[in-house]
């Protein structure tokens, strides 16, 4: 007499137990368990929960050196002990970093920005007085994927761009993601262009559903906000509605509601001859990181208040008061630190770190060694490490994490 079948669970049973799995690589191991668990994991509607879960504490796998060569960009992978060190050697060995899957064009592709393991690429940025704009596309290098960003349209450049002299453009990649569990994966596209006359001349594309043809573009214009100077902005991204660029040796922000289109200030302290990182808006404040004397400070400020509408004494005593400050976490002594950006959704702040005086970072061979500080558990990890090149710049690097969203919804 045969043995009796044994009971087997339910789908939606193994469904709840699988999301609760505390680590993404368990997950891959059930799903090589066998036939049953593959099937239910690989669903795109089981992908679709577990990324609404996972999408923002994602692993940080590595760095992405931009390059001037044949090849747009370098990937640096975690090394070990970093947790990130394994999968960052499986990704080296599966993801296409040299973009060989996009379409040859002449000058190559140049790598923009990287954001939750999707990259912005664009043409040669060559302008002409009209102010032609690159073509741009946005890759999925792990599974090999790319969407065209259609061109601005010309009534809409026409009006911006039209007696301006178009140097070069700057560009961002965004993600619009929350924690549902819908079809959506969208994503913004904003692009500026930097003009002789010093204004702010912005363009975000605005996806549909991790598509770009049924997307649409729309502009924002701010006169002489940074006149006397073409490189007054140093980009960074806030979060999936504000867009904020810092000006050098100010303590003023110029912020960009992408969802209103409109330009505000934001105006903060710099706390004696630190070193200042913007980051994330959390709650209606956005964080602002000071690193000076071996530590890192983090204090908040309301993303919107009458305050910055005064002046003098007034606004002082005012921005003391709105100002919070939120965390204090000690870094290790004997080096010289400094920020290199904060990875995305606020998990962790990546920094640059080397032995000597600031100088030597640019002399040949030093070892620059990033670490990443998660900024709940306060825990310092070095990532990895690059021998400096002996020029006078730091590092163009980007931060490549896993899980990236699909494309396309037929993409995952």
């Amino acid at each position: 007499m045969s043995a009796p079948a044994e009971p087997t669970l339910p789908d939606d049973i193994l469904e709840e137990i699988f999301l609760r799995l505390d680590a993404l690589a368990d997950l891959a191991r059930a799903a090589a368990s066998c036939a049953t668990f593959r099937r239910l994991i690989t669903a795109r509607a089981f992908l679709r929960r577990i990324y609404a879960l996972h999408h923002r504490r994602r692993p940080l796998l590595g760095l992405l050196l931009k390059s001037e060569g044949t090849s747009p960009c370098e990937f640096v992978p975690a090394e070990p002990p970093h947790p990130s060190a394994p999968a960052a050697r499986g990704v080296a060995q599966q993801a296409d970093l040299a973009f060989s899957f996009l379409p040859a064009v002449p000058g190559g592709w140049l790598l923009r920005n990287v954001r939750g393991g999707l990259a912005l690429l664009s043409t040669g940025d060559s302008p002409t007085p009209r102010g032609d704009f690159p073509d741009l596309v946005v890759c999925d290098p792990l599974h090999r994927r790319f969407v065209q960003i259609p061109p601005i349209p010309d009534d809409l450049a026409a009006a911006p761009i039209r007696s301006r002299c178009v140097l070069s453009f700057d560009y961002l990649l965004l993600r619009e993601e929350d924690d549902s569990e819908d079809d959506s994966s969208s994503f913004r596209v904003v692009c500026r262009a930097i003009v002789a006359e010093g204004d702010a001349i912005l363009f975000v594309f605005f996806s549909s559903a991790g598509t770009a043809g049924d997307g649409i573009w729309r502009s924002a214009t701010l006169e002489n906000c940074c006149r006397n100077s073409t490189k007054l902005f140093m980009s960074q991204c806030t979060d999936n509605r504000y867009v904020s660029w810092q000006f050098p040796l100010s303590c003023r922000l110029l912020m960009l509601d992408i969802h209103e289109m409109e330009f505000f200030y934001i105006f903060f302290f710099r706390r004696g001859p630190s070193s200042t990182a913007i980051g994330e808006v959390v709650e209606g404040r956005f964080r602002l990181f000071d690193l000076y004397d071996d530590k890192v400070e983090i204090f908040s400020y309301p993303i919107r208040a009458s305050v910055y509408e005064q002046s003098g004494d007034d606004k002082r005593a005012n921005l003391c008061e709105q100002c919070r400050h939120d965390k204090t976490i000690q870094l290790l002594p004997g080096y010289n630190w400094k920020f290199s950006k904060p990875a995305e959704y606020e998990v962790c702040l990546l920094l640059q770190a080397h032995l000597g005086d600031d100088a030597s970072q640019f002399m040949p061979g030093t070892e620059l060694q990033y670490f990443t500080l998660d900024l709940k558990t306060c825990l310092l990890e070095k990532l990895c490490s690059i021998k400096s090149d002996g020029t006078a710049r730091s590092p163009q690097l980007e931060l490549y994490t896993s899980f990236p969203m699909p494309l396309s919804l037929s993409s995952i």
